[in-house]
């Protein structure tokens, strides 16, 4: 029985040294496999690592490589520009360019996305004497003094926040680009009866001073308009382009100019004039161009005026990759007084017969027939202006007498009022009676002491 036992706890005994060997094998296996799981997560991190890099250096890359293209496109565009330009240049000197800052005075060349844009994707007008500014292009017409055409583009960030301050601008004609003989000047326009009517307006540049009153220049932006068309139908239809059209529309590109054909200026020859003609002609009578000069400075007063609207669909929410077409519609608009009720659409001619008035070509990047529908065609809400009673508050704020108070009661007297209307009327009325009583009383009070000065 103890031999048993014996064998038994011997036996017992060498599987006790067999387990723990091999539990130390075991242990020594695990931590050999637990130093092995952590080397190869070590160099599974070096290999994440090592794709992270990669991965930001591929968007290095592919961002370089975009902006390289940005730039190569822009590049392109300036050298079509320059082609296009090399004919028409104005003939300043590379000295009088070094001198000119771009944010205040312009340039000569192309020099922010706005510009690159309109080059690259539209297509300018015409190549003469073109200026370039933060906001607008102007192409200026020296023998005339005003701009041939001016164009802009507008989007709703542009009048998220209100910086600039018209109050702050004069009407100047600092523009180094224009001879001095060629120049406007304000005192042209003393005295003449015509308004100083901007093309691109300054409430569209409100984000910034400096564009702001570059829109003050005489020569790049400004003609002789009538007072009355620039107050109302002209106000109504730029307040249509920033106040509805951009809330509608992604962007709006918009070209305004003056033209001065005249279609009603046809004289029949009489019978002396009949007689004389040379042999061989047949003419019984004579067309005419014909149009008003001002001041010193023979500065041109159009005719018409025309504005022609572009506007660029908001992106489709489905995905559609096609390229919508631009909505384009052309106006032409007398330069004379139009009634307040007068509608957009009563001035809405085909874009091809402003191209014939005025010898420009719009738009010569786009395919007509693809790439362009119209604007007021392709649903009537486009092109709906804001009513007569909407600008009455801008009428009122015109008003420096009784008089103009009076008038402007008889010419709206068919419209509705309202209270809040009413309010604003009697106010600027109680305005005006108390600055006329102060003159009033200045007057007598500078007559009391005329008089005491006499004695």
């Amino acid at each position: 029985m103890k031999k048993a036992s014996k064998i038994i706890i011997g036996i017992l005994g060498v599987s006790t040294v067999t387990a723990g060997v091999i539990n130390y094998k075991l242990g020594e296996k695990v931590k050999s496999l637990e130093v092995e799981i952590s080397e190869k997560k070590d160099q599974n991190k070096q290999i994440e690592i090592k794709h992270q890099d990669l991965g930001k250096e591929l968007s290095r890359v592919i961002d370089d490589k975009v902006s390289i293209e940005n730039r190569t496109k822009d590049i392109e565009r300036t050298n079509q520009y320059l082609i296009e330009l090399f004919n028409g240049f104005n003939g300043i000197t590379y000295e009088q360019l070094s001198l000119i800052p771009s944010n205040i005075h312009g340039s000569a060349f192309p020099h922010n996305q706005l510009h690159y844009k309109l080059i690259g994707e539209l297509g300018l007008p015409s190549s003469q004497n073109l200026w370039f500014y933060e906001t607008y292009i102007s192409s200026l017409n020296f023998e005339r003094k005003v701009p041939n055409w001016v164009c802009q583009r507008i989007e709703i960030q542009d009048f998220k926040e209100k910086i600039a301050d018209r109050k702050h601008c004069n009407f100047n004609n600092n523009t180094i680009q224009v001879p001095h003989h060629f120049k406007q000047e304000n005192k042209d326009y003393w005295g003449s009866g015509w308004s100083k009517g901007h093309m691109v307006p300054a409430g569209d540049n409100i984000k910034s001073q400096e564009s702001m009153c570059q829109t003050f220049l005489l020569n790049s932006n400004i003609v002789p308009q009538d007072l009355n068309n620039n107050q109302n139908f002209w106000y109504r239809l730029e307040s249509f382009c920033k106040n509805q059209l951009i809330n509608r529309f992604k962007s709006v590109t918009i070209i305004s100019g003056p033209i001065y054909h005249h279609p009603n200026l046809i004289e029949q020859l009489d019978e002396d004039q009949l007689k004389s003609r040379p042999k061989y002609s047949k003419q019984t009578q004579k067309k005419f161009v014909k149009y008003e000069v001002i001041g010193d400075r023979n500065v041109a007063v159009p005719n018409y005026l025309f504005k022609i609207i572009l506007v660029e669909p908001k992106d489709d929410n489905n995905n559609n990759k096609q390229q919508q077409p631009y909505l384009v519609s052309s106006f032409l608009i007398p330069n004379e007084p139009i009634s307040s009720d007068a509608v957009l659409t009563d001035y809405q001619v085909p874009l091809h017969e402003i191209e014939v008035k005025t010898g420009l070509q719009f738009f010569k990047k786009l395919n007509p027939k693809t790439d362009i529908q119209s604007l007021c065609d392709s649903d009537p809400i486009n092109c709906m202006m804001m009513t007569e009673k909407d600008l009455l508050p801008r009428l009122i704020g015109f008003c420096r007498s009784t008089k103009d108070i009076n008038d402007l009661k008889n010419e709206y007297k068919h419209i509705n009022w309202g209270d809040s209307l009413t309010n604003l009327l009697n106010s600027k009325s109680l305005e005006i009676n108390q600055i006329e009583e102060l003159k009033n009383q200045e007057r007598l009070l500078k007559k009391q002491q005329e008089e005491q000065s006499k004695n």
